[in-house]
């Protein structure tokens, strides 16, 4: 074999790692790396504090949703349209937002603007093409964080983490153990969110995350009572019960995606549940 079909060969497996499509131009124009992301999200962290979203009764709801891919902007303004005249209590998008380019970025912050209830993002692998994070970062800091929701005399955490490089790195999985083993104890449910696949049950051609860290990360969830883990990336639902912990793949919101969709995530007393709706 020659060395130009080696070389062809190793570019495309690389890219079908990092991405949910094969897109090389964002491969090669994507020059951060997670310890730099994991450094500057919690320097935005530290000058912005925790966010907790009070609601009025016992029983709430979040919307969770992944991969825009803005540009098309349909499906994203059907989305946030529901959102803001529903009763639901949040809003969470878990990746993928756009493709990186700083036009569509440009895009998706003007429709974020509108949302007029809280509103939650983190980065996927898409997000980070074309240097995308720096314009992630610029309108929308961290996308290593929690949040708290206050219902009543209950409070419960939720976790988002930055798998938009195909591993979580070691500093913010460092972060992520002390926040479980010092914090999970103070709340009544834990609910953590990110782009890659931890978990599917089918084949597939997207990435999933390190199988090491994969290992470690069920590990934790289990010992800290994790109740839920959302992710995004294959554009295809799918659900996993592991020890106590639910592991849930999001559809697709993509205007080109025929089964789109997302799913509420509803808090009831001491039950996390879950309903997938289509578009």
């Amino acid at each position: 074999m020659g060395n130009k079909i080696k070389i062809a060969i190793s570019l495309m497996a690389l890219a079908g790692f990092y991405s949910c499509e094969l897109d090389l131009s964002g491969l090669i124009r994507s020059n951060d790396r997670v310890e730099d992301r994991f450094v500057q999200s919690v320097e935005y962290n530290d000058l912005h504090p925790i966010q907790n979203v009070v609601v009025a009764e016992s029983n709430y709801s979040i919307v969770v949703a992944s991969d825009l891919h803005v540009g098309g902007t349909q499906n994203t303004e059907k989305l946030f349209n529901m959102y803001d005249s529903s009763d639901d209590d949040a809003m969470v998008l878990v990746g993928d937002l756009v493709s990186g380019k700083r036009e569509d970025y440009e895009v998706f912050k003007s429709l974020t603007d509108s949302v007029e209830k809280p509103l939650f993002l983190m980065a996927g692998n898409h997000d980070l093409y074309f240097d995308g994070w720096k314009s992630y970062y610029e309108f929308f800091g961290s996308s290593t964080y929690y949040f708290t929701v206050t219902s009543f005399d209950e409070i419960d955490l939720f976790i988002c983490l930055d798998s938009g490089g195909g591993t979580f790195g070691k500093s913010q999985m460092d972060w992520l153990e002390n926040v479980l083993e010092t914090q999970r104890s103070k709340y009544r449910h834990c609910v953590v969110f990110s782009h890659v696949n931890m978990i599917r049950t089918r084949r597939t051609t997207s990435a999933n995350t390190i199988v090491e860290e994969t290992a470690y990360l069920i590990d934790l969830f289990t010992k800290n009572r994790v109740d839920m883990v959302i992710n995004g990336h294959d554009h295809v639902q799918d659900a996993l019960k592991f020890g106590k912990t639910t592991y849930l793949i999001t559809d697709a919101v993509v205007d080109s995606y025929e089964d789109a969709g997302y799913v509420i995530l509803s808090v009831e007393g001491n039950s996390v549940n879950y309903d997938f709706k289509r578009f």
